[in-house]
């Protein structure tokens, strides 16, 4: 979920329903509008997307979808959920958010599906109140899962294996991610925000440390140092180097 969404202007809403166990099309093309969505307490579905990216939605999650995207729906246990469709300046990838408080939104989306489906005079409001409970909510659970207490807990794993294995050339961000169950830009996102740096350059600093230990120990060539250090090449290894530290790893040595 992008930062934007904290200054959205919903600008129509479209539709707000609850679509029943197994009724609802299953195949959607260019879609007309964005479109937030709540599972009820036994749907669980996968949105497979045009582009390859697949969502995952369990029950009782709240998930976006994007405006112009195509997708199919499976389900993977049979359920309902709420729908509000609406227009709004704003541009995002899916995604999908576990909240806490998802009884209260629940409420919001239930009382919007009924005023459209009695065509009250308040329906509109009544919609648009229930989007901007959720871009509230989400931004509230974002805010608690970006704290650096949660944020240490949620890369744990990633932390340890790069502690571990930063040398290893075969180690990706894509790797990473899947070891502590998120997506990749979701673990980009957390990690730069935890430690200032991407993954990537957190790995040669790490990198770069063992190379000035090993430097100045006095007992490997360069050529040993940057392969001891994951650099299959040492011209490669001499750049990183340098462009950290200030001087070449023969002037520091």
């Amino acid at each position: 979920m992008k930062d934007q969404w904290m200054n959205t202007a919903i600008t129509k809403i479209a539709m707000a329903v609850y679509v029943a166990p197994g009724t609802g099309k299953n195949v959607h093309t260019d879609r007309p509008y964005h479109g937030f969505v709540l599972n009820d307490e036994n749907g669980i579905k996968n949105y497979h997307f045009s582009d390859g990216q697949v969502l995952h939605t369990r029950e009782n999650e709240v998930f976006y979808l994007p405006k112009g995207s195509s997708y199919t729906v499976r389900s993977v246990r049979l359920g309902g959920c709420y729908a509000i469709n609406f227009d709004a300046d704003i541009s995002d990838e899916p995604f999908s958010l576990r909240l806490r408080d998802h009884e209260s939104l629940r409420r919001y989306f239930k009382t919007a599906a009924a005023d459209w489906k009695a065509q009250s005079p308040l329906r509109d409001i009544s919609a648009m109140r229930a989007v901007y409970e959720t871009i509230y909510l989400a931004q509230k659970e974002l805010q608690k899962e970006y704290s650096p207490k949660e944020q240490a807990s949620k890369i744990a794993p990633a932390i340890e294996k790069l502690s571990s294995d930063f040398t290893d050339n075969s180690l990706t961000v894509s790797y990473l991610s899947e070891l502590c169950g998120m997506s990749e830009v979701y673990f980009r996102r957390i990690f730069i925000n935890r430690f200032g740096v991407s993954p990537k350059e957190y790995m040669i600093r790490k990198r770069i440390e063992y190379a000035k230990q090993l430097l100045s120990s006095g007992q490997f060539s360069i050529k040993e140092v940057a392969e001891l250090c994951g650099y299959s090449e040492p011209c490669h290894f001499s750049r990183e180097f340098s462009k950290r530290v200030g001087v070449s790893p023969t002037d520091y040595r």
